[in-house]
C-alpha cells in the first residue's frame, strides 16, 4: 500500500493541496466552514458504511471502523466549532453554507463509491456490497495518509491550536484492514484497486478545484 501512497504524494495535485490547506488555515472563519465540509465527509463514509454492510459480514473491525469514523467526524465538528465561534461563522449543520465547497466533497465521495461499484459488478451478489465497501475505503484511507499528514502540518505551521495527527493513526490501521480484507473478497483486488485510486485522483483533482473557487469567491465577497 505504501507505493500507492507514495504515487499520490508525489501528484502535482498533492503541492496545489499544500498551498490551499495553507491558505485556508490562515483564514479562520473560512478553515471553520473547511473543517465542518472534512467533518460532513466523515460523516458521509460512516452513512454509506450504515447503509452497504450486511450483519453477517460485520466484524470487530468493521464495528469499530464505523465507530472511529463517526469519532472523526466528531472531532473535527468540534473543532469547526470552536473556530466558528471565534470567527463569528455559524457551522452548525452540513448544509452548504455552513461548509467551504460540501456539496462538492459529498460528490467526490459519492462518484468514487459509484465507480467502485461498477468495478466489482461481475462479481457474485453475495460479495458485491463488500467488496464496494473495501475498494472506496481503501481508496479513501490511501488519500487519508496523504491528505492528515499535510494537513496537521499546516495547523502547526499556522498555530490553529488543534491536531489531526490521532485520525491519521487511525486511518493506517484501517488502510491495513482494507487491504486483508480485498485479499479474502477478490483475487484480483490489486488491478480493480488500481482502477479505483486512478478514479479517485481525477475526482479528487475536481474536489480541489471546487474548494479554490469557493476560496476565491470569499475572498472577493470580503
Amino acid at each position: 500500500m505504501q507505493g500507492y501512497i507514495d504515487s499520490v504524494i508525489a501528484h502535482p495535485d498533492t503541492k496545489r493541496l499544500g498551498g490551499v490547506l495553507r491558505a485556508i488555515v490562515g483564514a479562520p472563519a473560512l478553515h471553520a466552514r473547511f473543517v465542518n465540509t472534512l467533518s460532513r465527509m466523515e460523516y458521509i463514509g460512516v452513512r454509506k458504511m450504515l447503509k452497504s454492510r450486511r450483519s453477517e459480514r460485520m466484524d470487530l473491525d468493521g464495528l469499530q471502523h464505523m465507530l472511529d469514523e463517526g469519532v472523526h467526524a466528531l472531532r473535527l465538528k468540534k473543532a469547526a466549532t470552536a473556530l466558528g465561534t471565534a470567527a463569528g461563522v455559524d457551522v452548525t449543520t452540513f448544509a452548504e453554507a455552513h461548509t467551504l465547497a460540501g456539496s462538492a466533497g459529498e460528490a467526490y465521495f459519492q462518484a468514487l463509491d459509484h465507480r467502485a461499484e461498477d468495478l466489482v459488478a461481475d462479481l457474485p451478489e453475495a460479495v458485491r456490497a463488500e467488496a464496494n465497501y473495501l475498494l472506496t475505503s481503501a481508496a479513501i484511507e490511501v488519500r487519508a495518509q496523504v491528505f492528515y499528514p499535510l494537513y496537521d502540518s499546516c495547523l502547526t505551521e499556522g498555530r490553529a491550536g488543534f491536531s489531526v495527527a490521532a485520525i491519521t493513526k487511525d486511518e493506517d490501521r484501517h488502510l491495513s484492514e482494507m487491504k486483508d480484507g480485498l485479499a479474502r473478497v477478490m483475487t484480483n483486488w490489486r488491478a480493480r484497486l488500481e482502477a479505483v485510486l486512478s478514479a479517485e485522483q481525477t475526482l479528487f483533482g475536481g474536489f480541489l478545484d471546487a474548494v479554490e473557487m469557493a476560496l476565491g469567491a470569499a475572498r472577493r465577497a470580503a
